[in-house]
């Protein structure tokens, strides 16, 4: 069994140098990882077991340079590169991360913000297109 916990607070730290403590914390019986930086972007990550007799395993996780993104490229873009992989191989699905897994992370979102009593109007929840619908902006 274990227990994970975020915060926005901690994860948009403001003196940019995350020393309010870890953005996300997984604690199990064999010990915990926290992550440090934005949860979209962590700067690093540390194992600290139960047994480790006092010892952290420290991982650096440095944001890739990209020259032909003037070196620029923060969150998601992992996600969308592998979007823009699948897309251009002709894959619905990707071998990486399938629907399953993404069905099962949408699946524990909803359930934390229901049990939080977190609602959102329908037009930003609903999963059927609307073409008349406000956030369609851009047409001509």
């Amino acid at each position: 069994m274990g227990i994970a916990t975020t915060s926005l607070r901690v994860s948009t730290d403001l003196d940019g140098k995350y020393t309010g403590g870890p953005a996300i914390r997984i604690q199990g019986t064999k010990g915990e990882i926290q992550v440090t930086g934005p949860a979209f972007r962590p700067t690093e990550y540390k194992v600290i077991k139960t047994d480790g007799n006092g010892q952290i395993e420290v991982v650096d996780c440095p944001i890739p340079q990209d020259p032909k993104r003037n070196n620029w490229g923060h969150g998601m873009f992992w996600e969308a590169d592998e979007c823009a992989r699948c897309l251009r191989d002709g894959k619905k699905e990707s071998p990486s991360i399938p629907w399953s897994e993404s069905i099962v992370i949408m699946e524990t979102m909803e359930s934390a913000l229901k049990q939080g009593g977190v609602t959102y109007p329908e037009v930003i929840t609903t999963d059927v297109f609307d073409e008349n619908s406000p956030l369609n902006k851009g047409r001509s």
